[in-house]
């Protein structure tokens, strides 16, 4: 993983032609990364890769108009995928116009939206919820209400700036105001500065990522990354567009170590357009109470060939693969993918293994409009119990602001997700999931849920978006009792 990120910065630096443009990222609740997924999955998109998120909006645009490229040469192509697209082509029109990918003139160098997708939303829960994936965001036992909206602008297509402020209130909590993301970003060739408060997603889990998703609240970090895939010189060109990005973060305070460091590295690559590969690395260590630190130190737990005491590593490799079927097939192509990742590390190697496996059959009966996914996730390591997102030395584990910045189920875990997507019409996606959830498997305290949930999504016009959900919890607390969810929203897309 070093030697190929080390041949990803000489590369870049060397034999990039140009530097590239600033734009900001694509939150990651937003509803186009389904939609990408859908237009990749039905093959529309070769050069799609999504598994390190969130993507920044000039590269989703450019997913975007390679479908619609790949949309004109097909014949008779459903309907549903032209609305889609359709969709896509409005949200990211800008993007589009400065990529050349549409007729018609860009905004220019610089460009503000003080105001954007301004939204109200409203839950009830009968008892306490605790939602999973959720930017570590708390709710309260019946009525929660939140309200925000989203600033962001760029100069000079140098900088770039992101806004999302939060009303948060509830009848039996306090009301708040918050930051929810903001950041700065500086193009520095073809790399990108971004500073800031954002969410991380590493792999091609839906449900959940073993190492990094938006379960926690958002990171204060700094990050360096390559927005745009980038093709590597020489024999190193078979391995195929190549993206990588590195950060580092301070912890919060009220943990064993206050303001212990977590950084990390993932580089991610397409050898062929079905296939999709990536490696992360994450590494927890200084923090108050461990010696101080100076700048080699923050290289060295990367370097290492062994865990060492004073520090708590993470790595893992990742896979996704797309299978085009038949056309006298019932379905227009399998989706399978892995996530794995090892708690300790041992010879340069992870170990201790836990593992995310998934399969999506994509175009049920070939209508465009239906799609299944099986998500099966698993941590326990025979004969090491809890030692899964936790470490002898960091006692706090591996977690932000008390949840897990890995994947939701939490140490010593299974969780098996089941979710059916279909589109009603084409402005109205209805999903059902079944999750299944068991937590201290082998343990005592062993404890189970199952989860059923509905969620629609409908576009009414081209400047509303009305979401709405139910979700049944059994035994999903510690008492064993049963909750029930409802939630409502209406966002203004301008």
């Amino acid at each position: 993983m070093r030697r190929i990120a080390v041949a990803l910065v000489l590369s870049a630096l060397l034999v990039w032609p140009a530097p590239a443009s600033v734009s900001t990222n694509v939150p990651l609740h937003h509803w186009s990364y389904d939609a990408v997924e859908k237009l990749a999955d039905h093959g529309l998109i070769d050069s799609s890769m999504l598994t390190t998120k969130p993507l920044s909006r000039l590269e989703m645009a450019r997913h975007v108009a390679q479908a619609r490229d790949a949309l004109e040469r097909m014949d008779d192509p459903p309907e549903i995928l032209s609305a889609i697209l359709e969709r896509l082509t409005r949200e990211y029109r800008g993007e589009l116009l400065q990529a050349g990918a549409l007729d018609g003139s860009p905004s220019g160098e610089s460009y503000l939206k003080p105001l954007e997708d301004p939204y109200v939303r409203y839950l009830y829960a009968q008892k306490t919820p605790d939602l999973e994936n959720r930017r570590g965001d708390v709710f309260q036992r019946r009525s929660n209400y939140r309200a925000g909206f989203a600033s962001r602008g760029t100069l000079f297509d140098t900088f770039a700036f992101y806004l999302h402020p939060e009303y948060a209130g509830s009848p039996e909590g306090s009301d708040d105001v918050s930051l929810i993301e903001g950041y700065g970003k500086m193009g520095l060739g073809p790399f990108e500065l971004e500073v800031g408060r954002d969410s991380l997603w590493w792999g091609p889990g839906r449900h959940g990522s073993l190492l990094m998703s938006n379960n926690a609240r958002p990171f204060d970090m700094i990050k360096i990354s390559t927005p745009q895939p980038v093709l590597l010189p020489w024999v190193f060109r078979i391995l195929g567009p190549i993206r990588a990005e590195w950060f580092l973060t301070h912890l919060e305070r009220e943990r064993d170590f206050p303001y212990a460091n977590l950084s990390g590295l993932r580089v991610n690559l397409k050898p062929h357009p079905l296939l999709e590969l990536g490696a992360s690395r994450v590494v927890m260590f200084g923090g108050r109470g461990q010696p101080e630190l100076d700048l080699l130190d923050y290289v060295k737990p990367f370097l290492a060939r062994e865990e060492a005491v004073e520090n708590n590593q993470l790595a893992g490799l990742d896979g996704s693969l797309l299978i085009p079927l038949p056309r006298n097939n019932l379905l227009r192509s399998v989706r399978l993918y892995v996530d794995a990742a090892g708690e300790d590390e041992a010879g340069m190697l992870p170990s201790k293994w836990g593992n995310l496996f998934g399969v999506r059959f994509h175009d049920i009966f070939k209508t465009g409009r239906t799609d299944f996914r099986i998500e099966y996730a698993d941590n326990l390591v025979p004969g090491f119990p809890n030692v899964f997102y936790n470490h002898s030395r960091y006692t706090s584990g591996y977690r932000y602001e008390g949840r897990v910045i890995g994947h939701h189920m939490e140490t010593q875990s299974r969780d098996l997700f089941l979710q059916v997507s279909h589109y009603l019409t084409q402005d109205l996606i209805v999903d059902f999931s079944y999750d299944r959830h068991i937590h201290g498997e082998g343990l005592a305290a062993r404890r189970s849920a199952n989860i059923l949930e509905l969620g629609v999504t409908y576009f009414p016009g081209q400047d509303w978006q009305i979401l709405g959900g139910y979700r049944w919890e059994q035994g999903s607390d510690r008492d064993g009792g049963n909750n029930h969810i409802i939630e409502v929203g209406l966002i203004r897309e301008f």
